[in-house]
């Protein structure tokens, strides 16, 4: 029997989730990425010293069955629990001890997770797509790849929606949902509290993590959506300062901080969703999956594209007709 083929757009955690089951289950599956690797909200960034993140900080899980996937992890030694060291306040007011319950840190590069998800899928770097038609995706380039079984987007709905002129009724769906934005920064400084993770009391900053695994000193730095939305379309320099400077009142820090890296999330977080796991048009073979149809978090993501997996192996028969 010929092999089901699958054709994804997205190598973040959704995309390579449904991927490698599919993959596993004895499918021939292609995944298409604009980036240089695999992550999405996961990406990591290679430094001199290391590694670092300004991705999701954390993951965690509410309910089975990822729960037992990052028990997995835990005892594959790639993420471990998040325990202690946690502070909250600000320098000006007080500091106090906080929990994160039910939190993991990944141990190895982030973006392995996501390789290790992607399985046996393959996986095209830097190929930008341009359209999805039906069983049909359009390359940047022009490049049709058809004959596809099946077409899978898990891509934000505003990167999402210019794919799909052919398919009307899907487009029209994504249009309800809206993102709100998160800078997020690499800063080295010296002093503040001996933590690990810090919680911040104000409406500009949110949360400083640690980086372990690139020296001493470097930390990852998240907004609030208020920052990322009033510095939206400022300059990567502008939005710096201005988080710096918030920084150092809040930690109460003598010298200056050293920014040592930036970006803008412009679709962290959907205010809103479709609903569901996946969202599909049957008789194009095409379907959605990520946070625009399943709602925020690693765990829905992951939770999308498991759960659409489930649905094509169980209509295998009718998709190989």
């Amino acid at each position: 029997m010929t092999r089901l083929r699958a054709g994804i757009v997205g190598a973040g955690v959704a995309g390579a989730s449904c991927a490698g089951k599919l993959a596993a289950a004895g499918w021939d599956v292609d995944v298409y990425d604009k980036a240089r690797g695999a992550g999405g909200r996961l990406s990591t960034r290679r430094m001199e010293q290391g590694w670092a993140s300004l991705a999701s900080p954390f993951l965690s899980a509410r309910r089975d069955p990822f729960r037992s996937q990052l028990r997995d992890w835990v005892r594959q030694g790639w993420v471990a629990p998040v325990r202690g060291n946690i502070w909250q306040g600000r320098a000006a007011v007080s500091w106090a001890q906080a929990q994160l319950q039910n939190h993991y840190r990944p141990t190895i590069e982030p973006s392995q997770l996501v390789h290790h998800l992607l399985g046996d899928a393959r996986l095209h770097t830097l190929s930008p797509v341009a359209a999805l038609q039906p069983r049909t995706i359009v390359l940047e380039n022009g490049q049709a790849l058809g004959d596809y079984d099946c077409i899978i987007s898990s891509v934000p709905a505003p990167q999402a929606i210019p794919m799909l002129d052919a398919l009307p009724l899907l487009r029209e769906r994504l249009g309800e949902v809206r993102y709100r934005p998160i800078w997020s920064f690499l800063m080295r400084w010296e002093g503040g509290p001996a933590a690990d993770v810090v919680k911040f009391d104000d409406h500009l900053l949110n949360l400083a993590v640690r980086q372990a695994f690139n020296g001493p000193g470097l930390w990852a730095v998240y907004s609030s959506h208020e920052f990322a939305e009033t510095y939206f379309e400022a300059s990567i320099e502008e939005a710096s300062n201005r988080a710096a400077s918030a920084l150092m009142g809040l930690l109460g820090l003598p010298c200056p901080v050293d920014v040592e890296a930036s970006h803008l999330w412009r679709h962290a977080l959907p205010q809103t969703s479709v609903g569901g796991y996946w969202l599909g048009d049957r008789e194009n073979r095409v379907a959605l999956i990520g946070d625009s149809i399943a709602g925020a978090g690693i765990e829905r993501a992951w939770e999308s594209g498991q759960r659409l997996a489930q649905t094509l192996l169980q209509a295998e028969e009718e998709l190989a007709i």
